[in-house]
């Protein structure tokens, strides 16, 4: 086994027995952090590797958490309403992606942000299903294991193993995705999408296609988010969501798989001080954001790389030079 294959392991493990060591309050925030970092993540398979900006990813985040809602309401498995949300979220995508992904640029971002708004409006205005601005309450049963009993999902550290199995599950097949011909053709159409349709590349399947998957992720990120919280309301999928996980792909870092799951970790316990030390808090998170965008565009994992490039020409070693998405 090699040594970065041992150190995952290790990572993993070390996961895993967080709950015997975090107390509820902070494992309630390892939970978010996972979620949303799944969310980043799934963003950043549009715009780090496809090169596509999106403001309306809040679109596929909220469905999942819808359905996870109203599913949870006939069928008493969090695993089997994920499924479904997954499944959601990926015909959803297919649909929004079909229009969107013709376009370029503001086009496409704009078209992205009017679906999100359009769901935003039904989610808002069917009351009968989705209880309006009142929000849908999410019933979360027990998880029944085969010969190990009930797993209390009302309790933080059940929540908390189930969200990590299912987020680590997720990110083991975004990343094998990056790792396909077809993740590698999507990097190329990010530089040159003419130059891909000349050299035999369909464009237009392979932009739907990861437009799908990213939708898929968002939508159990959005599963997880309902029912963890217990609770999913439009403000799920309005501007404000979409912009979050922009800023949070962006703090850490698009330039690598996991930087957004970085930025997603900064921004949550950054937040969670700053709304505890200060009313202005949005200012300097704000603030924060044009920081990063003027002086450190690669992010908090390009930082990183900066400090180990510069330890390592301390200490006479070549710096290593990676080959990641920009």
């Amino acid at each position: 086994m090699t040594r970065s294959r041992l150190l995952a392991a290790a990572a993993v493990a070390a996961l895993y027995a967080l709950p015997a060591v975090l107390d509820t309050l902070r494992l309630r925030m390892a939970i978010e952090i996972l979620y949303f970092g799944l969310f980043a993540v799934s963003f950043n398979l549009l715009f780090g590797y496809a090169g596509l900006l999106s403001f309306g990813h809040a679109a596929t985040f909220g469905v999942g958490g819808y359905t996870v809602g109203l599913l949870l309401e006939r069928v008493a498995s969090l695993p089997l309403a994920l499924v479904a949300a997954a499944a959601a979220g990926g015909a959803a995508g297919l649909v929004i992606g079909f229009f969107c992904v013709r376009l370029r640029g503001t086009y496409f971002a704009l078209l992205t942000l009017a679906f999100s708004q359009f769901l935003y409006a039904i989610a808002l205005k069917w009351r009968e299903v989705t209880r309006g601005d009142d929000g849908l309450t999410v019933a979360v049963p027990d998880l029944r294991l085969p010969g190990l009993g009930r797993l209390p999902l009302g309790e933080a550290w059940a929540f908390y193993l189930v969200a990590l199995t299912v987020v680590l599950a997720c990110l083991a097949l975004a990343w094998r995705f990056t790792r396909t011909p077809l993740g590698a053709a999507v990097v190329l159409m990010r530089e040159n999408d003419e130059r891909a349709a000349f050299l035999g590349y369909d464009v237009f399947g392979t932009k739907l296609t990861v437009f799908a998957v990213a939708a898929t992720l968002a939508a159990v990120a959005g599963g997880l988010f309902a029912g963890f919280q217990r609770l999913i309301s439009p403000t799920s999928l309005d501007l404000a969501t979409s912009t979050e996980v922009v800023f949070m792909a962006v703090l850490g870092g698009t330039g690598a798989f996991l930087g957004p799951f970085l930025g997603a970790a900064v921004y949550l316990l950054l937040q969670d001080w700053l709304s505890k030390t200060t009313e202005n808090w949005p200012f300097f998170i704000g603030l924060l954001f044009v920081a990063m965008i003027l002086f450190a565009h690669e992010g908090l994992v390009g930082l990183l790389r900066r400090g180990a490039g510069a330890w390592r020409r301390a200490r006479g070693r070549p710096a290593r030079v990676e080959e990641e998405p920009a």
